[in-house]
């Protein structure tokens, strides 16, 4: 992650090597370890609220989009990429992100099992190596992809596996997510099995504190055994009375300066009541003032519609 952060951070390349020239080229992508997700989004907020939020906290946060599950789910989450390490470790030690005036939870993304996928046919189960049809589809459309088809092309989407108006590797597609879930089972069955070895995520953080300690390690090594009990402090004969007398005043001071700011504390306490007693009465004999003269007022109106 360091290496990916200085060169796309840094211009400080040579441009001379062993006297002939050179180019440093920058990924154009962002790899998945600098992926993050936000959480529990109410439904309530687009897309684009979401981005423009998470751009104000993270300005080289980028490729947002929603993820979508299987199941209903009463929030959205959405995963984005964070270019800059130190904005990234920021988020993650931070752990939370502003939406709508609301902290939300921010988590490292934990990438899913890839599907295999055609991108000749663009059916799932094989590869482009190993697809028996002959002529490349348009991964809209699905028609003959040619030198002209970009003209042509009808921009309506239809999908391979199930031949419905959406896109032929959607998310929201049963065959994707059939596919998904037994892709995922058959995976924890072959790691339960001993076929498979994942490999822990490593966060940058956890590098980090390790690479420390070793290295602190080694430029300060622990001191020879030493029996701590064989150390005894030297006791000072001379003034060890004053000290005690000393402590004595001390706390006698102490305790005096205590009492007396409790005694002003319920003095102000008394006060403070007292107060607040005189004007409720006051605000409630305004109130009966009031209610007294109404009903005289009522009563002079009731008289005048009898009379």
């Amino acid at each position: 992650m360091e290496d990916y952060s200085k060169l796309v951070l840094s211009d400080k390349w040579p441009t001379l090597i062993n006297g002939k020239k050179t180019s440093i080229i920058k990924p154009k992508f962002v790899p998945e370890c600098f992926t993050l997700v936000l959480r529990y989004i109410p439904k309530s907020f687009s897309t684009q609220i979401v981005t423009e939020e998470i751009k104000r906290s993270i300005s080289s946060a980028d490729n947002i989009k929603q993820i979508i599950y299987s199941y209903n789910r009463t929030t959205n989450d959405f995963r984005f990429t964070v270019s800059d390490l130190t904005e990234y470790e920021g988020a993650l030690k931070l752990g939370r992100i502003s939406i709508g005036n609301r902290l939300h939870p921010v988590t490292v993304y934990q990438p899913a099992n890839k599907m295999t996928f055609c991108t000749n046919c663009w059916l799932i189960g094989h590869t482009r190596a190993t697809c028996l049809v002959r002529e490349r589809k348009c991964r809209i459309c699905l028609k003959v992809y040619d030198h002209d088809h970009t003209s042509t092309c009808s921009g309506k989407p239809l999908c391979a596996q199930c031949g419905q108006d959406h896109h032929s590797l959607d998310p929201k597609c049963e065959y994707i997510q059939q596919y998904r879930k037994k892709l995922n089972s058959e995976v924890k069955q072959a790691i339960n099995d001993g076929s498979i070895n994942r490999k822990p995520i490593q966060v940058h953080q956890q590098h980090q504190s390790q690479f420390v300690g070793a290295a602190y390690d080694i430029e300060y090594p622990a001191l020879p055994n030493i029996n701590i009990d064989n150390i005894k402090s030297k006791k000072n004969k001379v003034w060890q009375d004053v000290t005690s007398q000393l402590t004595t005043t001390n706390n006698t001071y102490s305790n005096d300066i205590i009492i007396n700011m409790l005694y002003k504390m319920n003095n102000d306490l008394k006060r403070d009541m007292l107060s607040m007693k005189d004007m409720i009465i006051k605000k409630i004999d305004e109130q009966v003032m009031l209610n007294t003269k109404n009903i005289q007022l009522h009563q002079v109106s009731l008289c005048t519609i009898n009379t």
